[in-house]
C-alpha cells in the first residue's frame, strides 16, 4: 500500500466495484417485445453445436416487430438470435411466483368433509393428529 493513498473502511485493497446493472447487457432473450423461436430449432441448434447430429442446422432467430438500431430511426421488424441487443429494449415484467400447493379434498367415512388449497388446509386435518397407522405400525 502507498502512503498517500489508504483505502476506505471496508475495502480489501481490490478494483472498485461497478455499480449493478450497469454494464448489463439489454438482450432480445430478456426484452418484452422479443418472441422466441420454436423449441424444436432451438433443441436441433443445440445438438448440431454439442456434435450430437450431422445434420447442419442454422442458429435459431426469433422476431421483433420493434427492433431499433440507430437513435431517431423508426423500429422496424426483424428476425434477430437471443443475443442481439437493441436501443428500444424493454425489460420483460416480473412473472408472478407460483404459490405452492394445490387443490385438496379430505374425505372422512365416504363424504367430503373439507376442500380447499393445500396451504389453508385446517389445523384439525393434520397428518400428525390423525390415527393413520393401524397398532405395531410406526
Amino acid at each position: 500500500m502507498s502512503a498517500g493513498r489508504t483505502p476506505g473502511l471496508g475495502h480489501n485493497g481490490g478494483p472498485p466495484l461497478d455499480e449493478p446493472g450497469s454494464e448489463a447487457r439489454r438482450c432480445c432473450r430478456d426484452c418484452r417485445h422479443w418472441h422466441a423461436p420454436p423449441e424444436t430449432e432451438q433443441r436441433a441448434y443445440e445438438w448440431f453445436r454439442l456434435g450430437l447430429s450431422r445434420r447442419r442446422v442454422r442458429r435459431p432467430t426469433g422476431a421483433c416487430d420493434r427492433v431499433v438500431l440507430s437513435a431517431g430511426r423508426a423500429p422496424a421488424f426483424s428476425a434477430t438470435t437471443a443475443e442481439f441487443g437493441c436501443i428500444n429494449f424493454e425489460p420483460k415484467p416480473e412473472q408472478p411466483r407460483p404459490r405452492g400447493g394445490g387443490f385438496v379434498t379430505i374425505y372422512e367415512g365416504g363424504r367430503i368433509v373439507w376442500q380447499g388449497p393445500e396451504d389453508a388446509v385446517p389445523a384439525r386435518f393434520n397428518s400428525q393428529e390423525l390415527d393413520l397407522f393401524g397398532p405395531g405400525d410406526p
